[in-house]
């Protein structure tokens, strides 16, 4: 780690860049063309900025921040607390820290749509639905998320901050509540220098902001102002409101990627809470009273200005106005010769007048608005594709697709060839530099000479780059060592507050008109085949040469079952090293365990090949305390610690990743040590058993059921529409399968008709898509606004100890309950037939006991459970009452003597 000195000065440099968006080629309206150079225009001539403050991706009033950007020409900026970690996964079995990056990168699509200009978040984790204010307080910590706020806003230095929540309970989630609390303290601290001295040091310096407001006002309360987004803007082509709600579908791991658009008014409240200037009662603008013209500047800061400062400023404005005044939807570069004058007017002003830094930062934004305007104006484009060492040139620069690539790895060549056209009628000078930078500090120039360039007449460099040895992979800024972690370390503080690391290469292309230069940067990006949809285009990044993953990264053993002590480990061995890798992959395992084989042999010729080696892992004993009975009903049982080792070219390699790769969004790489937490259980199971299970979305309940010895068959529409479910011990449907499955709700019919006829059908936790009534043995309710339990410790009680999925094979007690993680459960039913019985209750503090959770009834011959207690968080961490109840719920046929594979079944 860098000294605090160094890394605040990072700090300042890096988050006062404009940071680009990912390379995925997904535009949001008003971005490209005479639609696009308008938008950037229309922002040249204001100062108003105000920063949009929330707990979660997708929390923010997309329609207001559509109107502020793209209406009015605001800069606009985003803080989200926590990246959405804990939520529930409509498009993948990714949860936690996965699912955390994964909405990172649809909210940063999102306002791509919303025009934010730039987004932040906290170093703080979502951990889960919170009731309560002082429960955020207390696992975020107060002082944590009040230094977050403070930086960003020092760092953003907005005029007008706007907190989407109240700081109360009616925000409905204690999450929301601190972020709109703490954003009223923080509003305040951000100009106390006596606050966060830290930050101080750090040359974060103080900024009061002018105005602050909150959301969720109603019309019949005291409000400030209200503000329509359903406006329509025709040079858009929507209204903001409606660009909003487009942008929210992008984040589909939430709303499962549906857009509703809605025209006409779309009319919200918003409460002024506190103003350093003077505005009236009722306002028609956040920025009522604030000066936001160029020339106004000193005035907004409350500065003295300097003699030479009103020409200066003046003459920024004059040019900034001509440009307006002469741009043509037909020909936007006909305002390209002001924007150039108005170019170099801002770097003289900011020459004379930077010497006072809350100047300088408006000034210094000014000039990076003016250069994306100038090549939006121009209608410029600029490419960086890498492509394998010497491989085959296609005919021309956009004659064929360049040829696809793997990510790189260290001390590995590669090419990248660079293509600049500016499009506009508007004549430029020449292209000067061509260079590619990485964050290794490599640097592959160009000849930097200024080149004459013609409108529509592409430039093309190509360029050879070496990756450093020493180039760092390219992962995520920020950690935790458990998901129960509440806060993430930051592992360069540089990078605090970012989205995402910078990319791994970037090129830099500088072109001049009117003698004015401009310098652009764009990540270089790889092509990534995707057919027969094309190829689509991601963020060249640095992986290691040799990549290792060991499953199950949480295995149990149960301890029952004596003969059974050893446990199936598998190591799945990457290449990434064009020229192919060998080597050897062992595992390292505790003192008298053993392993068989010993190690095996790999060897690669390309990048991309893997292989999947298994192990068998003896257990001759396990820790006296384990052994004991009752003693591993909970967590507390000794933990043993397994490490996968690959050997390759005299290195060392202990980590693996995992790919995210979604539509539309940039592919992330999540690392995690190769190891495996090794755990015994004392649970047993009905031996044989074979389970049926209709995958869901957001789980991995299958391998869980593969550690318990069960054998599972995944179900697809063939086998449950046609398929014979009576070979079936039980069939279970995973977490929200009833959202995702149609094929599930086309043949739920068998299913019931399965669990009639002597079967054990287990429902786990689903969303208001299942309908009781509709695809239940009986009737009950599953509201839209269901209830949850969402403290991981709350209390349990046991309604009916006596009912044999609770006494077998497995007694379940209270401590079957202990250690869990995130959550108790989702999604309870309100009410139910009296055929149903409750099996548990459980509730948060101050919550009414919640007995929907655990609903079984006999149906006909057989039994149908709804279990929505959160067996999907639980099992992958390897708690033991989980396993404890899984077995007992699989193995109720057999306990029963129920179904066609357990004997006689009882009457219903």
């Amino acid at each position: 780690m860098r000294t605090l000195h160094r890394s605040a000065l990072a700090v300042v440099a890096v988050l006062a860049m404009t940071w680009r968006s990912p390379a995925v080629q997904i535009t949001g309206p008003g971005e490209d063309g005479a639609a696009g150079a308008w938008q950037k225009i229309l922002k040249l001539k204001t100062t108003a900025s105000v920063m949009h403050t929330t707990a979660h991706p997708d929390d923010e009033h997309g329609g207001l921040l559509a109107m502020l950007s793209r209406g009015r020409g605001a800069r606009v900026s985003m803080l989200t607390l926590t990246r959405g970690e804990s939520g529930d996964n409509a498009i993948g079995p990714e949860l936690f820290d996965a699912l955390g990056l994964i909405r990172t990168e649809e909210l940063r699509l999102a306002n791509r749509y919303y025009g934010v200009d730039q987004q932040y978040f906290g170093t703080v984790a979502d951990y889960g639905f919170s009731k309560r204010l002082d429960e955020a307080l207390e696992k975020w910590g107060r002082d944590r998320v009040l230094r977050d706020i403070v930086a960003v806003i020092r760092t953003e230095r907005p005029l007008v901050i706007i907190s989407r929540f109240r700081g109360d309970e009616r925000d409905g989630h204690g999450n929301h509540s601190a972020a709109g609390l703490l954003t009223r303290e923080a509003f305040r601290l951000a100009g106390d220098a006596q606050a966060f001295p830290e930050l101080t040091e750090a040359h974060l310096r103080p900024w009061q902001p002018l105005k602050l407001y909150m959301g969720g006002v109603r019309h019949n309360e005291d409000w400030t102002i209200e503000v329509n987004p359903g406006e329509y803007d025709p040079v858009l082509g929507e209204s903001y409101h409606s660009l909003g709600r487009l942008g929210l579908s992008f984040q589909r791991s939430q709303t499962g990627g549906r857009p509703w658009p809605t025209p006409g008014p779309a009319i919200s409240y918003y409460r002024r809470l506190q103003s350093l200037v003077e505005a009236p009662q009722k306002e028609m603008s956040f920025f009522d009273g604030i000066d936001t013209t160029l020339s106004g500047l000193y005035r907004t800061l409350r500065l003295e200005p300097p003699a030479e400062a009103a020409s200066l400023l003046a003459s920024v404005e004059r040019e900034i106005q001509a440009a307006a005044d002469a741009f043509e939807l037909t020909d936007p570069s006909a305002a390209a010769p002001a924007l150039a004058r108005a170019l170099s007017a801002v770097r003289s002003a900011t020459a004379r007048l930077g010497g006072e830094a809350d100047v300088a930062h408006v000034l210094d934004l000014k000039e990076r608005q003016l250069a994306d305007a100038l090549t939006a104006s121009l209608g410029i484009m600029v490419t960086a594709y890498a492509q394998p060492a010497d491989a085959p040139r296609p005919a021309g620069p956009f004659g064929g697709a360049p040829p696809a690539m793997d990510p790189v790895v260290p001390g590995q060549s590669f090419d990248v060839r660079v293509t600049f056209v500016s499009r506009g009628k508007h004549e430029i000078d020449g292209v000067g530099t061509v260079s590619v930078q990485c964050a290794a500090g490599c640097v592959q120039p160009s000849p930097g000479t200024l080149t004459p360039v013609h409108r529509n007449e592409p430039h093309v460099r190509d360029l050879r780059i070496t990756v450093p040895t020493d180039a760092a992979l390219t992962r995520p800024h920020f950690t935790r060592k458990s998901i129960q972690d509440a806060s993430y370390e930051v592992l360069d503080r540089a990078l605090a507050y970012r989205p995402a690391p910078a990319p791994a290469f970037e090129a830099v292309v500088t072109y001049a008109i009117g003698g004015v230069p401009v310098e652009l940067r764009r990540a270089v990006t790889r092509l990534e085949p995707n057919l027969p949809y094309g190829y689509e285009p991601r963020e060249l990044a640095v992986v290691p040469a040799v990549a290792v993953a060991l499953s199950p990264e949480y295995a149990v053993v149960p301890l029952a079952a004596a003969a059974r002590r050893s446990i199936r480990m598998e190591v799945d061995v990457q290449s990434n090293d064009p020229a192919g890798s060998a080597g050897t992959v062992a595992l390292q395992v505790p003192p008298d365990w053993s392993v068989e084989p010993a190690s095996h042999a790999f060897r690669f010729s390309r990048a991309g090949e893997k292989a999947r080696h298994v192990f068998e892992v003896g257990i001759p004993s396990l820790d006296a305390a384990t052994e004991k009975h009752g003693r591993t009903r909970n967590a507390a049982a000794e933990a043993y610690r397994v490490e996968a080792v690959a050997r390759s070219g005299g290195r060392e390699y202990r980590d693996g990743y995992t790919v995210l790769r979604h539509r539309d969004l940039e592919t992330r790489y999540l690392y995690r040590p190769a190891t495996s937490t090794v755990r015994g259980v004392d649970v047993e199971i009905a031996a044989g058993l074979r389970v049926g299970y209709v995958m869901g979305v957001g789980d991995d309940v299958p391998s869980a059921l593969a550690q318990l010895g069960v054998e599972v068959e995944l179900l697809g529409a063939q086998q449950l529409g046609t398929g014979d479910l009576s070979r079936f011990d039980a069939i279970m449907t995973g977490t929200r399968a009833y959202a995702v499955r149609e094929d599930l709700k086309t043949h739920n019919r068998r299913l019931l008709d399965y669990a009639r006829e002597g079967g054990n059908l287990i429902v786990l936790y689903n969303t208001p898509e299942l309908v009781p009534a509709q695809y239940a043995p009986f009737p009950g309710e599953l509201p839209a606004n269901a209830e949850e339990v969402s403290e991981e410790d709350s209390p349990v009680e046991i309604l009916a100890p006596d009912a044999a999925v609770l006494t077998s094979p497995n007694r379940i007690t209270l401590a079957d309950f202990e250690n869990w993680v995130e959550q108790r459960g989702s999604k309870f039913w309100s009410s139910w037939n009296p055929r149903y019985t409750p099996i548990l209750a459980t509730w948060d503090t101050g919550q009414a006991p919640q007995r929907g959770g655990w609903l079984h009834a006999t149906y006909g011959q057989g039994h149908y459970t709804y279990f929505a207690y959160a067996l999907h968080r639980q099992l992958p961490y390897g708690v033991p009452g989980a396993y404890r109840l899984l077995a007992n719920l699989l193995s109720l046929n057999r306990q029963t003597g129920s179904g066609p594979r357990g004997g006689p079944a009882p009457r219903p």
